[in-house]
């Protein structure tokens, strides 16, 4: 199964990559993929995880670095890491998908998990992200792979 998610992810993030290249503006940093989008495609990648593949343990994982007051987050899926938007900081090249963990850990340590419903039908990003039309956009494009 894990083969199947790693796609998925690739999938959506190519899928964020297009957007942003279109200048798609319903999701927050759109316009600079993957800056400022690591909530957002987290929490949009968990849920449809979750939907797919409803035996998966999948949690969305907020850290937070105190000293600097700056929050990533990423996805723990089966107690492995998918980063999607890791790659907006220096020494990453690419998301992080089904690794054992998650390098930026170390900066972001400050953790705190989100699970079920808390994932997406419960988060209230507010008017700045309009979940409801970034997942009906991601599901469209999925829906043509």
């Amino acid at each position: 199964m894990k083969s199947e998610i790693v796609e998925l992810a690739k999938k959506i993030r190519s899928i964020y990559e297009q957007g942003a290249a279109e200048g798609f503006s319903l999701f927050m940093g759109s316009f600079q993929f993957p800056k400022n989008s690591c909530e957002g495609a987290s929490r949009v990648f968990a849920h449809i995880v979750t939907r797919r593949y409803p035996s998966c343990k999948v949690h969305v994982v907020e850290g937070y670095d105190q000293p600097v007051d700056d929050r990533h987050y990423w996805v723990l899926i089966d107690d492995l890491a998918y980063d999607l938007t890791c790659d907006q900081f220096s020494g990453f090249s690419a998301p992080i998908l089904g690794e054992c963990s998650n390098p930026l850990i170390k900066k972001y340590s400050d953790l705190e998990l989100f699970d079920g419903e808390d994932i997406f039908q419960n988060w209230s990003p507010g008017e700045r992200y309009d979940k409801l039309e970034t997942l009906g956009y991601v599901e469209h494009y999925l829906g043509q792979t």
